[in-house]
């Protein structure tokens, strides 16, 4: 006797099979939106989600609703986090997928910041036109003759990429095809022979301070406090040298500790941040009878529409004299926890062109360009030029 289901019994037993697994796959978003099923934590996004849009009267509310919830459903929708970590992780782990996302993997835990246009300037692809740097120039002493003719000092200063201080550890392929000079050696060379507008490069202050230890995150695509100490020495030496009296506190004055934290905004685009660790991360902490400084903001001093985190940022030292503005990028951050020690008042504006009107009413000694190497070597000139003319411009990131 056959006691082994015909076929037509196991057809329909696996049609059953196949509907009631849909219907469950189906209803399980619905059910996590009311019970909350998905357990994982929210994906790294360098962005806020979608909140849950207001209505507003007539026909164009009504549409600018729909629109709205359409994004936030797709910010919002059952089992989004695990859904979004799985292809997170799958896209990393199995083909070091970062072709969408501006990551490029280095040896060992090595990330870079890749964006084409860093890439093409590692392989020598787009040099700078004469008319390019012509133009840096003309901004450039432009810039020093309005500050001379007010009797404030200039000075531009360039912090270098990671690449530029750790071209062993891009990969294999990258190291094969670099040329130089990239650009940043053109705009030194051409600054050097046709301008006497001081501009200070950071690359070989690094380079020496690699020596001792790390001195770029793994992680992310800024210097360590160990590279911006060292930068800061550096540009106070360089102060200086153009009549800027003052001393940067001593190495010692710091206490180094070390730990491991969540990944750096590089990991933070791969979505790895819990992954992909920052091991040894250094924090320098100010010795008595040097105190950390507070940084406070003050979207008074240019009065305009500022972007929350992103007002101008003071620090007063009563241990010391003299004022500086900065106008600079995120590299500023980190090194002005020790920059501010050599200074009575330093105010730091996040942003790329200049507010001339702010510069008159806080009358400092000197002003300092910070621009990071990769923004500099593709910002356009012509670009900042304009805004410095313009009331409440803002030019800021890349480019």
């Amino acid at each position: 006797m056959n006691w082994l289901p015909n076929t037509d019994i196991l057809r329909r037993r696996a049609d059953v099979a196949l509907i009631v697994a849909f219907v469950v796959f189906f209803l399980l978003p619905t059910a996590d939106t009311f019970l909350h099923l998905d357990r994982a934590a929210p994906p790294n996004e360098n962005r806020p989600l979608a909140t849950f849009p207001v209505r507003e009267p007539g026909l164009a509310g009504l549409g600018k609703f729909t629109a709205g919830l359409e994004t936030y459903f797709a910010d919002h929708f059952g089992f989004r986090n695990q859904l979004v970590r799985w292809e997170q992780q799958w896209s990393w782990k199995l083909f070091h997928d970062t072709r969408l996302i501006s990551v490029l993997q280095g040896k060992g835990d090595w990330l870079f910041f890749s964006d084409g246009q860093t890439v093409n300037d590692i392989i020598g692809a787009r040099p700078f036109t004469d008319a390019e740097l012509e133009a840096w120039r003309t901004l450039l002493t432009g810039r020093r003759d309005w500050l001379r003719q007010r009797g404030i000092r200039y000075l531009f200063v360039v912090p270098p990429d990671k690449q530029s201080i750790y071209p062993e550890h891009l990969p294999d392929w990258l190291i094969a095809r670099a040329k130089k000079p990239q650009r940043l050696d053109q705009f030194l060379a051409h600054m050097r022979a046709h301008s006497d507008v001081p501009v200070l490069d950071l690359r070989d202050t690094l380079l020496d301070a690699k020596k001792i230890a790390d001195v770029y995150l793994h992680t992310d695509s800024h210097w360590n406090e160990r590279g911006a100490q060292a930068a800061s020495r550096r540009l106070v030496q360089e102060l200086a040298s153009l009549g800027i009296a003052a001393s940067a506190p001593d190495r010692k004055a710091y206490r180094e500790v070390v730990s491991n934290n969540p990944g750096g905004d590089l990991a933070l685009m791969l979505g790895q941040r819990d992954r992909l660790l920052e091991n040894a991360a250094p924090l320098l902490l100010p010795q008595p009878p040097l105190a950390e400084l507070e940084f406070h903001p003050d979207a008074t001093l240019i009065p305009k529409k500022w972007v929350p985190g992103t007002e101008p940022l003071v620090a007063e030292n009563p241990r010391a004299t003299g004022k500086v503005v900065m106008f600079r990028d995120s590299f500023a951050i980190t090194m002005g926890k020790f920059f501010s020690q050599s200074f009575g008042r330093t105010v730091y504006v996040w942003q790329q062109n200049w507010d001339k009107p702010f510069i008159e009413r806080e009358r400092p000694d000197i002003v300092i360009d910070e621009m990071l190497e990769r923004i500099m070597v593709f910002r356009s000139p012509e670009q900042l030029r304009k805004a410095d003319d313009t009331p409440n411009a803002t030019v800021v990131g890349n480019p």
